[in-house]
């Protein structure tokens, strides 16, 4: 072997495991010395065995495939790292960066050794090198759209958000950026094949006994990364996210598997009889609305909730809760303790938990679930394996770039049975982003159409759904013997900034709370509402919705809290008392 290989060799063995090292020390602070040699260790064996396919072979770094595989190994190693820490760096001084840099280490042995054996496939080594390139660069691009590093929350709002919706984010964007970003995979994939396919194949001619040597070095580094389960590829930082997720979506598969189990050790009594029968009670979840901009909850220039304000100011039927707070700022993490037992404070998991539905079904009720989300059937979401437990469960139709407005939810209440005690649930789309698609132009009260100004269209967002919350109302009144009316949102918004899947303050939690509720009701059941009046000032958070609507429904179940109950005199929480982000964030702290 020549001196300057062996040099090359040398100096890449250093680079890869120095490297490596520098990067892992870097982005981890305060870490234990066992830690530190451990890692030491790590990379240093496996520095060594990614230049044995470049000893055996004698190729040369310089070669373009090799040093463009050298350049795809740097960032595999540094790209993930870098990107939580930037992250993470105020909130913690040590955590796991799973195997990024591992993997970076071996991908350079595997392309080369990959090469070495057949050398003329330039092709198949650019595909190799593009494709690898892609989770990084999704990493980078995710990085600078978001601010954040990915994590398990961005992860499950990638797998969950329906097309239409993705469709609307990347609208919501200059196209040129949009078009600069295609540009840039296009470019980049353009050259790892232009890079491999036009670049000189080294001419190897092997002796028989090293290519046999190769096949095996090359086979154990395959094994190594890419063995289901163990390999190391599966504990990058990304592709471990991914499978925490699904796992996720598997363990809450069991809600449905489970549910006949749930039922039958589900004791519920009714507290007080309506001798008035049939009734419904309807509870409406709104989408990104925030009471930061409703006319009914502040002083505003702007009448946003004229329907609601003018409702609010009979104080005897109408509870406006001023201090209504999301426990996360996602839908799914939110609604799956909303409208379960599951929440912050007791504790539990989502496919243990009793629901609504369990409990209007264990009173004999029939429960009615209308969706403009498009989730239901879309995907397994915690959301979706609720609704699917109801009598009746149908969104509207979704179709792919074309808008479906809140009001056509309006026609399912024609299949609700007034012979029947019903519980409604009503799933909006709100004023989730695009906020202009979320009101048919005639119905604009601000602005123009067009003008892209996010709060002037969000504005109109709130606007229609308030119209929208009359018409369900007044259905109500008329047809089904309404006797309550909850309204909540499953989270806040700030409008003139994009939505992003982590904490960016409170005004992505601050919601809208509203509970009405009939005369008859009232007469029947005083207890509850005189506690909802009383608890009006109080501080909530919507995973504590469920037991909300269980004193509504006014039961005694071995499945409902009272004190976790706003329709209960025994509400026990207070401002310091509360939360969001799974207790992440305290309640106390903003200043509103």
């Amino acid at each position: 072997m020549k001196e300057e290989l062996w040099l090359e060799l040398a100096a890449i063995a250093l680079l890869l495991w120095g490297g490596g090292f520098g990067v892992y020390m870097s982005c981890n602070h305060g870490i234990a010395r066992n830690a530190r040699g451990q890692q030491l260790r790590r990379y240093l064996l496996a520095a060594l065995c990614t230049i044995v396919p470049m000893a055996i072979a004698g190729i040369s770094l310089f070669h373009p495939t090799l040093l463009f595989s050298l350049l795809l190994s740097l960032i595999w190693m540094t790209t993930y790292p870098l990107l939580f820490h930037w992250t993470n760096r105020k909130m913690s001084p040590d955590y796991d960066n799973r195997m990024d840099i591992a993997m970076g280490i071996y991908l350079f042995g595997w392309l080369t050794g990959i090469y070495a054996l057949i050398p003329s496939w330039g092709w198949l080594i650019g595909i190799l090198q593009f494709v690898l390139l892609l989770l990084p660069v999704f990493q980078w691009v995710y990085y600078f759209a978001c601010k954040n590093c990915i994590d398990a929350n961005g992860m499950k709002m990638l797998q969950e958000t329906h097309y239409n919706e993705i469709i609307e984010f990347l609208r919501s964007y200059n196209p040129l950026v949009i078009l600069s970003v295609l540009s840039g995979i296009l470019i980049v994939m353009g050259v790892c094949l232009s890079v491999n396919i036009y670049a000189p194949p080294a001419m190897l001619e092997l002796p028989w006994w090293k290519t046999l040597l190769l096949m095996g070095i090359v086979g154990f580094i395959s094994v190594y990364i890419w063995k289901p389960q163990k390999g190391i590829f599966v504990r990058t930082g990304v592709v471990s996210l991914f499978l925490i997720v699904k796992e996720y979506v598997e363990k809450n598969n069991r809600y449905i598997t489970d549910m006949q189990g749930r039922i039958n050790e589900l004791n519920v009594e009714a507290l007080s009889i309506n001798p008035k029968k049939p009734s419904t009670i309807m509870m409406v979840i709104g989408e990104s609305a925030s009471r930061d901009f409703m006319s009914a909850f502040v002083k505003m220039d702007r009448e946003t909730t004229p329907w609601l304000d003018a409702l609010a100011k009979d104080s005897e039927h109408c509870i406006i809760f001023p201090h209504a707070y999301s426990c996360d700022i996602q839908t799914v993490p939110t609604l799956e303790k909303a409208l379960t037992e599951y929440n912050q404070y007791d504790g539990g998991e989502f496919f243990t938990s009793c629901s609504v539905v369990d409990i209007a079904r264990k009173l004999g009720w029939k429960i009615h679930w209308y969706s403009n989300q498009g989730h239901l059937g879309a995907a397994d979401t915690p959301i979706t394996l609720v609704a699917n437990t109801s009598d009746v469960a149908k969104l509207t139709k979704q179709e792919l770039n074309k808008v479906q407005y809140d009001e056509s939810l309006i026609e399912f209440l024609d299949e609700v049975d007034p012979q029947q005690n019903n519980l409604v649930v009503l799933h909006l789309k709100g004023s989730h982003f695009n906020f202009e698609n979320r009101f048919p132009a005639s119905c604009r009260k601000w602005g123009k159409d067009g003008d892209n100004n996010n709060i002037v269209n969000y504005l109109n967002s709130l606007h229609y759904t308030d119209s929208v919350l009359k018409r369900f109302f007044q259905y109500g009144q008329k047809r089904l013997n309404l006797q309550a009316m909850v309204y909540f949102s499953d989270h806040g918004c700030v409008p003139d900034r994009h939505r992003l899947p982590n904490f960016g303050g409170f005004g992505d939690t601050r919601i809208p709370l509203v509970v009405w509720l009939s005369e008859e009701y009232c007469q029947h059941h005083p207890h509850r509402a005189e506690a909802l009046r009383a608890n009006k000032e109080c501080y909530w958070t919507n995973d504590l919705a469920y037991e909300l609507i269980c004193g509504i429904m006014d039961i005694k179940s071995n499945h409902f809290k009272e004190y976790n109950s706003l329709a209960s005199f025994e509400y026990r929480y207070t401002r310091d008392d509360l939360s969001a982000i799974d207790g992440r964030i305290k309640i106390a702290n903003d200043r509103e």
